[in-house]
């Protein structure tokens, strides 16, 4: 394993990178760069000389050491299925991969980039199987990014699932006690700007992922809508950085409202999740991510789930060696949950 690591996110509203040292695992560097509107939109790519340029920028003003990077990869166009498939010895399954899959998703398999995480082995009729979550991702897509690494001379040496990442960073994977809290799944909650990915985990091991086309954008706009005013002046209200009493109680009541409808639709994947898996419970959801800073949502959360929510701690398993105050360092690691996760080994390279 490479001594240094940097995970790169590429996000709606910025890029940001985050450089593990190992070891033992310590965040050395973190940095963010903001993105033009619409540079990136619903997880892809819209304007590649915008990120590139963001990208040059991020690596000069935050001095990252190596230019070997892991990007990360999530949005409505990245098919996750669990299949059951024949057992082979791996360098085989891989090849066959693409023939065996065809049906499972719909994406032709020359169009797309395969890839798969182990579930377990089990014996079906006497013969071998592996049960697998399936990953399919366009591969148009996929150059994008790498295109976008490689205008600001960057070398990816890795692609990994943002879900799978978060489960890397803020899941509880070591010494996690769920046996003590009556035994169930985790559930990972990582709401960007645009976009939310779930991910259900059992000790690492990611059970199922969905990918949500709302965030904490929607919200900012409907509170935007329904006071006449500018994006801008949304954010700062819903965040409740006002000095005007009815404008914050009026902006609150709308950001409830549609915080309400988005936590119904976590609520939708997740009993899906359990309705699907039989004998499954979610014991725990953990929340990260830009959104998950709205004032409330964890106790909403809390509220419509029915199960334990805390907010997921990005950093549990680095020991940040940042020079931030602990007041700065709380406010960036929600934020930096995708890229410390795919800093972490366990992703493919």
């Amino acid at each position: 394993m490479a001594r240094v690591r940097i995970g790169v996110d590429i996000g709606a509203t910025a890029v940001r990178a985050a450089e593990v040292k190992f070891s033992p695992p310590n965040l050395v560097r973190v940095g963010q760069v903001p993105l033009p509107p619409g540079a990136v939109a619903s997880g892809e790519v819209r304007d590649p000389e915008a990120v590139g340029a963001a990208l040059r920028d991020l690596w000069k003003s935050a001095k990252f050491r190596k230019r070997e990077v892991v990007l990360g990869v999530g949005n409505q166009r990245v098919v996750v299925r669990e299949v059951s498939l024949p057992w082979l010895p791996d360098k085989e399954f891989r090849a066959s991969l693409p023939f065996q899959v065809q049906e499972h998703v719909p994406i032709p398999v020359e169009e797309a980039v395969l890839d798969y995480e182990t579930l377990e082995e089990f014996e079906q009729e006497g013969r071998k199987m592996v049960r697998l979550l399936l990953v399919a991702a366009q591969k148009a897509m996929v150059d994008q990014l790498v295109q976008c690494a490689e205008a600001a001379k960057l070398t990816p040496v890795g692609i990994d699932l943002v879900p799978f990442a978060i489960v890397r960073s803020a899941g509880s994977v070591d010494g996690m006690n769920l046996e003590a809290q009556d035994a169930g799944d985790e559930a990972i909650v990582d709401i960007g700007a645009d976009l939310t990915s779930i991910c259900v985990h059992a000790a690492g091991v990611p059970r199922f992922v969905r990918v949500l086309s709302s965030g904490g954008r929607e919200i900012t706009a409907a509170v935007a809508r329904s006071m006449g005013i500018e994006e801008d002046e949304a954010e700062r209200l819903k965040r409740g950085e006002s000095h005007d009493p009815d404008k914050l109680q009026q902006a609150g009541q709308v950001a409830q409202a549609r915080a309400t409808s988005f936590v119904d639709e976590v609520r939708s994947s997740l009993d899906f999740y359990q309705a699907q898996s039989k004998g499954s419970r979610i014991a725990r959801v953990l929340v990260t991510g830009g959104g998950s800073k709205l004032p409330g949502l964890a106790n909403l959360l809390d509220e419509r789930l029915a199960t334990h929510v805390a907010r997921g701690q990005a950093f549990h398993r680095v020991n940040p060696s940042l020079d931030l105050s602990p007041e700065a360092m709380a406010a960036a690691e929600p934020l930096l949950a995708v890229a410390v996760g795919l800093a972490l080994p366990g992703g493919r390279e």
